[in-house]
């Protein structure tokens, strides 16, 4: 809850407090940044540069334009992982089906369910991971002077015995967080980052809850905080975090 207002609210503070020379990329997959920015108004950041991706393709080539432009202190947003692992599952679907996926999940419900959910399933995950993992993520995690923040959703996992089973991935990290909400994106995209903040929403006030802090230098890095508004919540994490 709040994340794009999270990033841009950092994006402020590393303009106001942290580095005013450092430029914000920022890389937003599901067209809700613009929007964000009006409501900032006056406190907008100014160091923002925006890129909108709609397809998988585009993301990656927003990454090879920013690995190739930034400078060292400079920082990257991205705007949301779990809609880029979907954009992955798109690209695997017409490269693997010459079919995006609701035009191939179309075909196999008029046909009866015959063919399976997911083309070609090795090639298919091959295609996905390339494209998320090695063009996308794997890039960022190597990348040593330029400050990442990536942002997902939450949703409740399934059921025990269900359906559909709960990838073993997901299911370890919500056990070592403590959380019992599963990190929406590829299984293993929490194991990328160092600090690991989740916001929620419970009677119309936005709570954080900071679940890893390996760069911390205080004694306590598991820490709790209210975000009064939509503009505060990178002044609250770095007074009580950093």
């Amino acid at each position: 809850m709040g994340k794009t207002c999270a990033v841009l609210s950092l994006a402020r503070w590393v303009e106001m407090c942290v580095n005013p020379e450092a430029t914000f990329y920022l890389i937003d997959s599901e067209n809700k940044v613009r929007s964000a920015m009006k409501a900032f108004g006056g406190d907008a950041p100014g160091n923002v540069v925006y890129y909108k991706v709609d397809t998988m393709n585009q993301a990656t080539w927003a990454v090879d334009d920013i690995l190739r432009k930034h400078k060292p202190g400079d920082w990257l947003g991205v705007e949301s992982m779990s809609r880029l692992w979907e954009r992955a599952q798109d690209l695997a679907y017409l490269a693997t089906s010459q079919l995006d996926k609701a035009e191939y999940l179309e075909k196999r419900a008029r046909e009866g369910k015959k063919a399976p959910p997911i083309p070609s399933p090795d090639s298919f995950w091959s295609v996905a991971k390339g494209a998320h993992d090695g063009a996308f993520l794997d890039r960022l995690a190597l990348v040593e002077d330029l400050n990442v923040v990536l942002t997902s959703t939450l949703q409740k996992p399934p059921k025990e015995g269900g359906f559909m089973k709960e990838n073993v991935d997901r299911k370890a990290v919500r056990v070592e967080m403590g959380i019992d909400l599963g990190i929406d994106g590829a299984p293993r995209l929490p194991y990328y980052v160092e600090t690991l903040a989740m916001l929620t929403l419970k009677a119309g006030q936005v709570s954080c809850q900071v679940l890893r802090d390996n760069l911390s230098g205080k004694d306590e890095t598991r820490v709790e905080f209210e975000v009064p508004d939509r503009k505060s919540w990178a002044g609250e994490f770095w007074g009580r975090c950093r």
